[in-house]
């Protein structure tokens, strides 16, 4: 017997009130990258607008509210990553685990293969530790190829939950 989750929302939901459980995980096989990839539903804080690829912080205990502002949280409290548009103070879907091809990093050019992506000082963004070296912040993932400079991105296995 197979079970299935009927889900009220698309991934690129942006609603006003809440249509899902706050906290919420999701996982879903993505045919187009060929893998699994695990979302979290949020509430957006009322001074952060979601794109994809947003690098996020959670601003509550329960980890329910997400914020690209690094000081309404801290580098340690990962949420996850923007997988579209999501407005202040409304609801959506984050990516918490798999893959993302274009996590936002905060314009350095230093992140390499392999690299250990944490939260950046700069907000919505994240910036990296070298491979093989100890991180003293949480990781967001990994960086699964050198970022691109000219986009300020780079590709990352999402570990955020």
């Amino acid at each position: 017997m197979t079970l299935t989750h009927a889900w009220k929302t698309s991934l690129t939901s942006n609603r006003s009130t809440a249509q899902e459980q706050l906290g919420v995980l999701r996982t879903e096989w993505s045919s187009t990258d060929a893998c699994f990839k695990t979302y979290k539903y949020v509430s957006v804080a009322s001074d952060t607008t979601v794109a994809n690829g947003t690098a996020l912080t959670y601003t509550d205990v329960l980890g329910q509210v997400a914020s690209s502002d690094e000081s309404d949280g801290d580098q340690n409290q990962v949420c996850g990553v923007g997988i579209g548009a999501i407005t202040a103070s409304y609801y959506g879907w984050v990516q918490v685990s798999g893959y993302h091809s274009a996590v936002i990093t905060n314009g350095d050019d230093d992140i390499a293969d392999g690299d250990t992506l944490i939260l950046s000082t700069t907000d919505g963004t994240v910036d990296s530790v070298a491979s093989a070296t100890a991180s003293t912040h949480s990781p967001v993932g990994i960086a699964v190829t050198a970022d691109v400079d000219g986009s300020n991105t780079v590709a990352a296995q999402l570990c955020c939950v």
